[in-house]
């Protein structure tokens, strides 16, 4: 799922949007405001289907591995959620 929480330049990123309508790989939710972040991954979460959610920001980089290293972790029924190591990318650049 993209999520556009309420993007006042919808007019801009509407191409992208018809870019992608056709591709089923990606779901897009146009929220008429915007409402933040967390109300934005909300709905992305009521909207999948699946048995696992898997929730990044747009400038986020997975590695290549990531993905499967978490679904093992859920296959243990103790555990309700899995998270990564964030790194952030300018973490030399800034405090």
């Amino acid at each position: 799922y993209v999520v556009d929480d309420g993007s006042a330049n919808r007019d801009v990123v509407a191409p992208v949007h018809r870019i992608y309508a056709s591709d089923p790989r990606f779901s897009f939710i146009l929220l008429a405001n915007n409402v933040g972040k967390r109300k934005a991954q909300i709905a992305a979460i009521r909207s999948s289907s699946g048995d696992l959610v898997l929730n990044v920001d747009s400038d986020t980089i997975l590695a290549a591995d990531v993905v499967t290293k978490l679904v093992l972790k859920m296959h243990d029924p103790g555990i309700g959620a899995a998270m990564g190591q964030l790194i952030a990318s300018n973490r030399n650049q800034t405090w």
